[in-house]
């Protein structure tokens, strides 16, 4: 190794800033890394790196030597976003399955190669489960296996397997050959050497690398590319997953509430200016209990919304949405707020579903 660690890290600080990021409640604030002279720093470097003719030629090579087989990874490098490196791939053939990574840093003079792996890691679901019903997408802090939610709870629900992709830097014999003939015209081109995991893998606690947070960050995240897990995760690192009920699961009650609550949202939702952009994903988060007070407050935004309406669907169907939501306001103020919604809400959620074309396009009413 040329360098020590301690002159990696003076690197890495040169192209990230420390300590900026993370605002005092804890939040994610990466326009203030963007901002900094770093960054501007790291965005220069990855432009006059994609100008480079040992770049440009070293990718000439690989696709002759390996035609079909070679994929290019840095054809972002021009716009200056992401990575610290020129990234390729070569597929090996199927004699191992596998694909081989190679990574050349342009901030210091190293690269890498690997291959992946697959980790299983087997974790506790968590008190939480999704569910499609009627077009959207539910979430349930509740426990999957409370009958009170779900009709024929599945206790083989209880632990799940988290796969993850791992780097491994431990290739195979029929690997070899491939890995040594590129390493060798890596190192004739850039005059450089292989950084060992043991130096890669060590922790820069105060930076952030677009997907790193604060306290995650590798060197070789920082110094090639962070679209890679480094190390194997600890399974207390790894979040529990939910589980997916399927709608035909859910008890009576719970059905109920999320019929209501579909029709609710199929009003609110195609009013909502934010959510015209066709790039949202929406999802509903419930405990599976109906309140009346969340329902009012729901039903004022409404009411803002349709004085005037601003998105397509509410200037076109302004008539039937006004509706909708004069009769869902008498059947709120007639209920007393207490058990499941009754039986002339879910009829009339029901109704409104069935003759409201929310999946078409939006025509202007009569």
């Amino acid at each position: 190794m040329k360098h020590s660690v301690d002159e990696l890290l003076d690197v890495v600080y040169r192209y990230y800033p420390r300590g900026v990021g993370m605002t005092e409640d804890g939040d994610i604030d990466v326009q203030r890394c963007v901002e900094t002279k770093e960054h501007d720093r790291l965005v220069r470097a990855r432009i006059q790196a994609s100008k480079g003719d040992r770049w440009r030629d070293l990718r000439r090579r690989l696709r002759d030597g390996f035609p079909g087989r070679f994929m290019n990874h840095s054809l972002y490098l021009p716009s200056g976003d992401c990575d610290a490196c020129y990234s390729f791939s070569i597929d090996m053939p199927e004699s191992t399955g596998r694909t081989l990574w190679f990574h050349v840093s342009f901030l210091v003079p190293y690269y890498i190669v690997h291959s992946e792996r697959t980790v299983d890691i087997v974790k506790r679901t968590r008190d939480s489960f999704s569910v499609k019903f009627l077009g959207l997408h539910f979430i349930v802090p509740r426990s999957p296996f409370d009958p009170r939610f779900v009709a024929r709870p599945d206790h083989g629900q209880s632990f799940a397997i988290v796969r993850k992709e791992v780097a491994t830097f431990d290739l195979l014999p029929d690997e070899g050959p491939c890995a040594e003939w590129i390493s060798g015209d890596i190192e004739a081109t850039f005059g450089c050497e292989r950084m060992p995991p043991e130096i890669g893998t060590v922790l820069v606690p105060d930076v952030m690398a677009c997907r790193r947070l604060p306290g995650e960050a590798r060197l070789y995240d920082c110094l090639f590319t962070d679209q890679h897990t480094w190390v194997e995760p600890s399974p207390t690192d790894e979040p529990a997953p939910g589980v997916q009920i399927d709608a035909s699961n859910l008890t009576p009650p719970l059905i109920a509430v999320l019929t209501v609550l579909t029709a609710l949202y199929c009003i609110l939702w195609p009013l909502t200016p934010e959510l015209q952009s066709g790039s949202c994903y929406c999802v509903v988060e419930t405990d599976g209990v109906l309140r009346k007070d969340e329902l009012i407050d729901t039903l004022a935004k409404i009411r803002v919304l349709l004085e005037p309406p601003m998105t397509p669907w509410g200037i076109a169907a302004r008539r039937e949405f006004e509706a909708a939501t004069r009769e869902l306001e008498a059947l709120v103020a007639s209920w007393d707020g207490e058990g499941e919604p009754p039986a002339a809400m879910v009829a009339w959620a029901l109704s409104f579903l069935a003759s409201w074309p929310v999946n078409s396009v939006p025509v202007a009413s009569s």
